[in-house]
Parts: C-alpha cells; sequence; structure tokens
C-alpha cells in the first residue's frame, strides 16, 4: 500500500513499461508516462509506445495519446475502454 501525504493525495506509481491492451485483449503497446494538466491538477493522457501499429493509425515520435477518459484500469496492466480516440504523440 502506498502511504498517504498528509493532504490525502496519493501519489501515482509509476507506469512506465506496463503493457496496454484494449477492451477487446489486443495489445497496444506499453504505457511511457502521464500527460498532466497542471491548471487543473488532473491527468489527461496516457502516453503509449506502439511497436506494431494497427492499418491507419498514426504514431509520433513519442509513440500515441490515448485520452484519459478512455482508461478503464490500471494494475500490473492497463486496460482500456472499446477503442479509444487515439492521437500521434510529437
Amino acid at each position: 500500500m502506498v502511504p498517504q501525504s498528509p493532504t490525502g493525495i496519493e501519489p501515482i506509481p509509476s507506469i512506465e513499461g506496463r503493457p496496454v491492451y484494449t477492451a477487446s485483449g489486443n495489445r497496444l503497446g506499453e504505457a511511457v508516462d502521464l500527460c498532466v494538466d497542471l491548471d487543473d491538477d488532473r491527468v489527461t493522457a496516457l502516453l503509449v509506445s506502439v511497436e506494431d501499429p494497427p492499418e491507419g493509425m498514426e504514431v509520433g515520435p513519442r509513440g500515441i495519446r490515448v485520452p484519459f477518459r478512455s482508461v478503464r484500469g490500471m494494475a500490473d496492466i492497463i486496460v482500456l475502454t472499446g477503442d479509444p480516440g487515439i492521437e500521434a504523440a510529437d
């Protein structure tokens, strides 16, 4: 268990290297990092490295950016909801 800070906010453990799967069970890639909106204090997206992208998927130098609302769960693996809207990550 991660110790809680005095403010009651728990830090997010490192997700780098965790496998990322779509809801249908297809492996999309590996988690790289989280994108955070510092003004709103919220996570906005998950960066994923993709080795073998599906046809038609545009992949940027840092992989792809998946909106965080499309993340269904995070533990040893990361599962996405459906086929999320994905954009190339510069």
